[in-house]
C-alpha cells in the first residue's frame, strides 16, 4: 500500500511539473480530434461509400479469414519506431517544440477519424468496435505517447535554454525514449493478438 501511494505521488509530482507541456500536448492532440470531426462529418457522401465498401471488406475478412498476427505485429513496430525516431529528431533540434506540438495534432486526428467515421456510419454500434477494437490497445498507447510528447518537448525547450544539456542528459533521454518504445511493443501485442480475436467475434454485427 506505500509502495502504491509512493507511486501515485510521484506520477503526480512528475505531471505536476510539466503541467503546462501537458496542457500543450493534450490541447494539440484535441485539435487534432476536432479537425478529425469536422472533416468526418462534412464528407461526402460519395466518399462515405468508398470507405464505408471498404469497412463492409474489412469486417467481412476478419470475421472469414481472421488477421495476419504476425503481419500487423511488424508493421506496428515499425510505425512506432518511426514514430520515436521522429520525436527524437524533433527533440535535438532547438527549434523542435513546435513540431512536438504538430506531432501530437496530426496523432490526434488519425486517430479520431476511425473513431468518427465509424460513429457517422454505424451509429451506436461504434462503441462496441471501439471497446473491443481500439481501446485496449489505447489504454496503453495515448498514455505513452501523451508522456512521451512531453518528455520530448521539454527536452527540445531545454536546449534553447543550455546548449551544453544535450551531451550531459542525452543518455538519460535514449533510455526514457526505450522505454516508451518498449511500452508501444505491449501496445502493438494487444492490437496484433488480443483485439483481432474480439473484433472477428462481433464483424457479424457490421
Amino acid at each position: 500500500m506505500k509502495q502504491s501511494n509512493h507511486w501515485s505521488k510521484y506520477i503526480a509530482d512528475y505531471i505536476k511539473a510539466d503541467k503546462p507541456l501537458y496542457c500543450i500536448v493534450l490541447a494539440s492532440f484535441l485539435l487534432g480530434g476536432i479537425l478529425a470531426a469536422v472533416f468526418v462529418f462534412t464528407m461526402p457522401d460519395l466518399s462515405c461509400e468508398e470507405l464505408l465498401l471498404y469497412m463492409n471488406d474489412f469486417f467481412q475478412n476478419m470475421g472469414d479469414k481472421g488477421a495476419d498476427a504476425l503481419a500487423v505485429f511488424h508493421i506496428g513496430l515499425l510505425q512506432n519506431l518511426q514514430n520515436v525516431c521522429l520525436l527524437f529528431l524533433f527533440s535535438v533540434m532547438v527549434i523542435g517544440a513546435p513540431f512536438v506540438a504538430g506531432f501530437a495534432a496530426v496523432h490526434g486526428f488519425m486517430h479520431c477519424f476511425t473513431l468518427f467515421f465509424m460513429f457517422r456510419i454505424y451509429g451506436a454500434k461504434a462503441v462496441l468496435f471501439a471497446a473491443l477494437g481500439m481501446l485496449p490497445h489505447y489504454l496503453l498507447l495515448v498514455p505513452c505517447y501523451l508522456v512521451l510528447c512531453v518528455t520530448c518537448l521539454a527536452f527540445s525547450l531545454s536546449l534553447s535554454k543550455e546548449k551544453m544539456i544535450l551531451t550531459r542528459k542525452l543518455p538519460l533521454f535514449l533510455g526514457k525514449l526505450a522505454g516508451f518504445y518498449a511500452i508501444t511493443v505491449l501496445s502493438v501485442l494487444m492490437q496484433s493478438y488480443v483485439e483481432p480475436l474480439l473484433i472477428r467475434a462481433i464483424a457479424g454485427l457490421f
